[in-house]
């Protein structure tokens, strides 16, 4: 104890002797660095570098295309890589093969063919991410034609346009409703219209529908001319995806008919065959 005590006594002298005698910074240094300008340097990010080359020049329609999949230009990237490896594989194993001794090809024709293939894969990711987009693009007309008319409804509740719009897309689950629901969230802290939002969405996805329900809903004005605005563009969303879906079975039902005149092609020679071969026999 009477060593704690000394040394507390002692620590507490010496913080009071420097109190007195220490050298303090002027305030007018102080006030000097508080106005020296500032260099901010930001990290080098090579591996954002190495994303935005493989990723190639931005394009409006590749970027809408990615905004409606809801992915990221490194999930493009990721996605142009694996397609590459999945059609060069063949010819690389062409190459371990003749590298092993098999030589069933030539290493330059296996090595030319694992080019080809990663080259082709490397362009291929886009016609998959354009094929993925229709989709998505789809499933969002679809789910908006749903949205319009629980609007509606709820509009002939009594409920008036926005609170409608919101508590629509509210109940709904899903991409679409996703999309919905945080345009209509960032339209109520701009206070913006909310058609106005869902027009923006429609631009940032590529939907024409969304820019056209915006400008419906502009020049409807309010009451009864927004209801019966979005009950003609719900119905007009579902007409047209009805037509889709038909035009497409009809070119799928067309698309069966090389395969069916093969096979009774083949049938036929199966047939005739034996009496072919019995007549040209000696």
């Amino acid at each position: 104890m009477v060593a704690l005590a000394g040394g507390l006594a002692g620590a507490g002298l010496l913080l009071v002797v420097r109190g007195f005698v220490g050298s303090t910074t002027p305030l007018s240094a102080l006030v000097a660095e508080l106005h020296r300008p500032r260099r901010l340097e930001a990290p080098i990010d090579h591996r954002g570098r190495a994303v935005g080359w493989l990723a190639g020049a931005s394009s409006p329609t590749r970027d809408r295309d990615l905004a409606v999949c809801e992915r990221d230009v490194a999930r493009w990237v990721q996605d142009r890589l694996v397609w590459s490896l999945l059609l060069a594989s063949p010819g690389m194993a062409f190459v371990l093969l003749s590298a092993g001794g098999a030589g069933l090809v030539s290493p330059f024709v296996a090595i030319g063919a694992a080019a080809v293939g990663a080259i082709g894969g490397w362009f291929y990711a886009r016609i998959d991410l354009a094929s993925d987009a229709d989709k998505a693009r789809r499933a969002f007309r679809h789910g908006l034609a749903g949205y319009l008319e629980l609007v509606t409804i709820l509009m002939s509740g009594g409920a008036g346009v926005e609170t409608a719009m919101f508590d629509a897309v509210a109940v709904g689950r899903g991409g679409p409703f996703r999309h919905l629901r945080a345009a209509l969230s960032a339209a109520q802290a701009r206070r913006e219209p909310p058609w106005r939002a869902l027009g923006q969405l429609g631009d940032r996805l590529g939907i024409v529908e969304l820019e056209e329900l915006e400008a419906s809903m502009t020049l409807a004005g309010g009451g009864a001319q927004v209801r019966d605005s979005l009950t003609a563009k719900a119905t007009a969303i579902r007409i047209k995806d009805l037509s889709q879906i038909e035009s497409e079975a009809q070119s799928r039902s067309e698309t069966m008919v090389l395969p069916v005149a093969l096979m009774f092609a083949g049938f036929l020679v199966l047939i005739g065959y034996p009496a072919l071969a019995a007549l040209s026999s000696p």
